[in-house]
């Protein structure tokens, strides 16, 4: 497959994702809906009257680009999920996931102002190779504990450019 059909996919994939998203009843805002389950229910549900941005599926697009992480919902019910993971940029990234309570500026560093991976603070749940400009790499992680996760990218530079996103599962 061409670099361009990839993108092209990812790129339908997550407005698909994002409009649905958008999707909700009137005087909700954009971005949110149903809370996703960790598995496919064929009993309806109801939307919640609380508004949150919320995934749908149990297998989660995450795009990675200079210099943003982007899901598409920043609210996740727990389980094991499997990321879709594409660079949509135009240099490496990597994503790494942590289950933290630590507010990411107040990660520890290293000397070069990258994560302190091997901190005690820090709980990597998953690692992978680094994503090449174009390519896209599928992995699954375990997000069942309720708390915050961390989706960032740890390259030179990219965490502090700001490349993460915070990530509520409840």
């Amino acid at each position: 497959m061409t670099r361009m059909v990839r993108y092209l996919a990812t790129a339908a994939t997550v407005l698909l994702a994002t409009a649905g998203a958008a999707c909700g009843k009137a005087g909700t805002p954009a971005g949110s809906g149903p809370t996703r389950s960790a598995s496919p229910s064929s009993t309806p549900t109801t939307p919640s009257s609380t508004p949150t941005n919320t995934a749908t599926s149990s297998t989660i697009p995450v795009q990675l680009s200079e210099f943003k992480v982007t899901l598409p919902a920043t609210m996740l019910t727990p389980g094991q999920e499997t990321l879709a993971i594409t660079n949509v940029g135009q240099v490496p990234h990597e994503l790494l996931v942590f289950h933290t309570d630590i507010a990411p500026a107040q990660f520890p560093l290293t000397a070069e102002g990258m994560i302190n991976e091997d901190a005690p603070t820090m709980h990597l749940l998953s690692d992978g190779d680094n994503v090449d400009p174009g390519k896209s790499q599928a992995r699954t992680v375990d997000l069942s504990a309720p708390g915050t996760y961390v989706f960032v990218c740890n390259l030179p530079g990219h965490f502090k450019a700001g490349m993460l996103t915070v990530v509520t599962v409840k």
